[in-house]
């Protein structure tokens, strides 16, 4: 579940990894690096599918407080679905 630290890492935002929790991080790792939907995201946790929503949203607005590092972050994760759809 580390591919999110290594987008972090390669571009010196690895502090922007500090501010998520362990679920955060692995939700949204699964969701946007991996291609799972929430549905079975949820299965896996046990929980409802609204939980792991907004568990990622959670994440995410995190994330957003520092718009740079959201920028980066979103536009990496938007690379890493493109190339692993084709």
């Amino acid at each position: 579940m580390d591919k999110l630290e290594n987008i972090l890492q390669n571009n010196n935002l690895e502090e922007g990894y500090n501010f998520l929790t362990n679920k955060e991080k692995d939700i949204i790792t699964l969701y946007y690096l991996e291609g799972y939907i929430d549905k079975e995201i949820a299965s896996y946790y046990k929980v409802t599918r609204e939980n792991i929503y907004k568990l990622r949203k959670n994440g995410l607005n995190k994330l957003k407080k520092n718009k740079k590092i959201w920028k980066i972050i979103f536009n990496r994760l938007l690379f890493h679905l493109f190339f692993a759809s084709i």
